[in-house]
């Protein structure tokens, strides 16, 4: 026989395993068959390796599902950060002069884009607070440029011309027909004009920095961004 614990071999009528000295108590604790002995030997040893080889593969699994968490949770941060920044604004058109308008040359000014018309009484009382703002704060960085879309008028360039040497408007001034004239898309259209005054505050980086923004509004953004 073969001690089932150690397989060493002992006589048949000894009770006690010589080598580690486990007791004869009963036959599930000893083996008749030398060969059944080592088939139990050989599954207790893969029992251990499986334990391991489990074990290890969980661990595995613990640490790439840590990583993939981390990985997400930066990606929605910086997916996060990306949509809280602000959209940039880049706008184009004929000035009343028929010349191309060049955005890019304000890039580093606070810019008031205003869409407005002729015809709209808003719009025309919101000038007075315009000027104001533009003599308090143009040599600070402020530019102004007011867009005149919608007009329908049988000549609406030489009637926008009209109207701002009436109103003694200083600021850049953009038609929306000279604009539609030299092949561009009307502005009111391509920036979803939904009514006119639209204003728009773009800041020194070309980017939106309010929207709708007029009257006591505006003058106390402008007042926070360039003192009184």
């Amino acid at each position: 026989m073969h001690c089932l614990h150690c397989f060493t071999k002992f006589p048949d009528d000894t009770t006690i395993c010589s080598q580690c000295g486990v007791p004869r108590v009963s036959a599930s604790m000893f083996a008749t068959d030398p060969e059944e002995c080592e088939r139990e030997r050989l599954r207790q040893a893969n029992a251990g390796h499986n334990l391991f080889f489990t074990c290890a593969c969980v661990g595995v699994l613990i640490v790439c599902g840590i990583f993939g968490l981390a990985l997400f949770f930066v990606a929605s941060r910086e997916s996060l950060h990306e949509s809280d920044s602000p959209p940039s604004f880049s706008l184009y058109g004929r000035t009343l002069d028929d010349v191309e308008f060049d955005w890019e040359s304000l890039r580093g000014k606070y810019v008031l884009v205003k869409f407005t018309a002729t015809w709209c009484p808003p719009c025309k009382k919101e000038i007075p607070g315009m000027l104001d703002a533009y003599k308090k704060y143009h040599e600070k960085g402020l530019e102004i440029v007011s867009v005149y879309i919608w007009q329908d008028e049988q000549d609406p360039v030489s009637a926008v011309k009209r109207f701002v040497e009436k109103e003694k408007m200083p600021w850049i001034i953009i038609s929306e027909s000279l604009t539609v004239k030299a092949g561009q898309p009307p502005q009111g259209k391509a920036f979803d004009i939904q009514s006119v005054p639209t204003m728009l505050l773009v800041n020194r980086e070309g980017k939106i920095h309010a929207t709708n923004t007029s009257g006591t509004t505006l003058q106390r953004e402008l007042q926070k961004l360039f003192g009184e």
